[in-house]
């Protein structure tokens, strides 16, 4: 069986944590079959960069990374057209040109439709190459700002083109597969969810100690509403339930620093900057318990790895969430609402001792594994070629 990867995002020299968790799953389906993930780089109109093609070899994975130049003309909306009439026409060259030199794959699995899917719509009609999609945005969820409802005619015609000529789609999580499921009028959607490596995250049980510490980890963006978690650990501290400390590990910390000091939280929470993800296993297994209070999700990477550590969460009721979050392992609160998720996480910390940690991260690691998921695209692949022959 020979696969090839169209992502249309992926970690390169310009953002190395761009789409990394497509890279996670590369790794653990490599571990299984020789992949080859092909990625041009889209770095935008306003960004310049040269001809290149970098290869990366690593076991049974091989990383095929297209850099293209482009030079604007200052022209809006021309410089888009152009944009993107280059990006198609690179792509195609480039994938063309990896099959022509390696042979024609069995199947191509593109991740994210726009806009690798235009390339493997093209390869399907010149050379009946079937080919799935996994979907990994949030933009589905009508709370994303920047949801599909809302996306421009073009984005929403290409996806729908792309995701309907699929053999099969995939998605990270149950609920935004049944709404990518309504809103493009596809069938044959798949739930494979993100992985963890549970090698790296699983539960260390700690020194019992005075404090309750709480972890967050993500960018600190925007959509993550850290204000709001900042809000809710001012009150569990003003109630004096127990003494607790919020650590906040991820990038934008200067766009937060200065609620916290406004607040006197200082001494209280500790960002961390931006951190390894080898680093961010050491946090959660040095806390007490994660929170998340974003405003939109699809199924995030780091809500499993929590759980693989065996932590109970408190996470807002967004996006695929709720495919992770039940009564043994943590509490869901609404969107935006800062009285209750306070409510929740004093509830995590009065009824700390009734959360089985050991078993939260087993039955997280009999989900997300990653050889678990690993096999889960495997068994997708071989039954779509199955109906094809």
């Amino acid at each position: 069986m020979k696969i090839i990867w169209l992502a249309s995002w992926y970690p390169n020299k310009y953002e190395p944590v761009n789409g990394d968790f497509i890279q996670r799953h590369a790794k653990a389906v490599s571990n299984i079959l020789p992949i080859d993930v092909l990625h041009v780089v889209q770095l935008g109109k306003n960004f310049e960069a040269n001809n290149e093609i970098e290869t990366i070899n690593a076991k049974n994975l091989t990383e095929h990374i297209c850099y293209f130049k482009f030079k604007k003309w200052d022209i809006g909306i021309i410089d888009k057209i152009r944009y993107n009439t280059l990006y198609k026409k690179t792509a195609l060259a480039f994938v063309e040109n990896f099959i022509k030199t390696n042979g024609k794959p069995d199947l191509i699995h593109v991740h994210v439709p726009m806009k690798s899917g235009w390339v493997a719509y093209s390869l399907k009609k010149k050379y009946s190459i079937p080919y799935i999609v996994s979907e990994q945005a949030s933009y589905y969820d009508d709370e994303a700002p920047d949801n599909f409802k809302n996306r421009s005619l073009f984005f929403k015609l290409n996806t729908k083109k792309v995701c309907k000529n699929a053999i099969a789609i995939s998605n990270v999580s149950s609920v935004i597969a049944k709404k990518m499921e309504k809103l493009l009028n596809v069938k044959n959607i798949h739930t494979i969810h993100n992985i963890a490596n549970t090698k790296r995250f699983f539960y260390m049980p700690i020194q019992p100690q005075n404090e309750f510490i709480w972890v967050h980890v993500s960018t600190l963006s925007e959509q993550k509403n850290i204000p709001g978690i900042i809000y809710a650990f001012r009150q569990l501290v003003a109630e004096n339930i127990q003494l607790c400390k919020l650590v906040l590990v991820g990038t934008y910390k200067e766009l937060h620093e200065p609620l916290v000091k406004q607040l006197q939280l200082e001494h209280l929470i500790n960002f961390t900057g931006e951190v390894t993800h080898h680093q961010v296993a050491g946090y959660l297994q040095s806390a007490n318990a994660f929170v998340l209070f974003s405003k939109h999700e699809n199924f995030p990477c780091v809500l499993v790895e929590a759980l693989c550590c065996g932590l109970p969460v408190v996470a807002t009721n967004v996006g695929g969430i709720a495919d992770a979050i039940n009564d043994n392992n943590g509490l869901m609160v609404p969107s935006n609402n800062v009285v209750a998720l306070t409510a929740a996480m004093k509830s995590v910390m009065m009824n700390y001792k009734n959360y089985n940690q050991a078993f939260i991260a087993e039955r997280a690691k009999q989900l997300y594994d990653d050889e678990v998921i690993a096999k889960q695209f495997v068994a997708l692949y071989e039954n779509c070629l199955k109906d094809k022959v």
